[in-house]
């Protein structure tokens, strides 16, 4: 049986976009919500223009957007640069 203590420890932590800029000070406010932005699917004239793939790891409560910071995190690492 898990304690309550034990069920805390395993929930997601979820940021605002504030609060998630001045954890990861890598990361503008502007650069977050860029990226939350660009996240899902979306259409234009010329077509659907995929995603960024970070859409899993966000959640909108009404006005308010909170972004899983380990998910988001685990999203940073997913990223991979072919430029050297």
């Amino acid at each position: 049986m898990t304690t309550q203590l034990e069920s805390v420890k395993n929930k997601p932590t979820w940021d605002t976009v504030k609060t998630l800029s001045e954890a990861e000070p890598a990361f503008t406010l502007a650069a977050i919500r860029n990226l939350i932005f660009l996240s899902a699917d979306r259409k234009t004239s010329k077509g659907i223009i995929k995603g960024n793939g970070l859409a899993p790891h966000i959640r909108r409560i009404g006005a308010k957007v909170l972004i899983n910071r380990e998910g988001f995190l685990g999203w940073i690492d997913s990223q991979e640069s072919d430029s050297v």
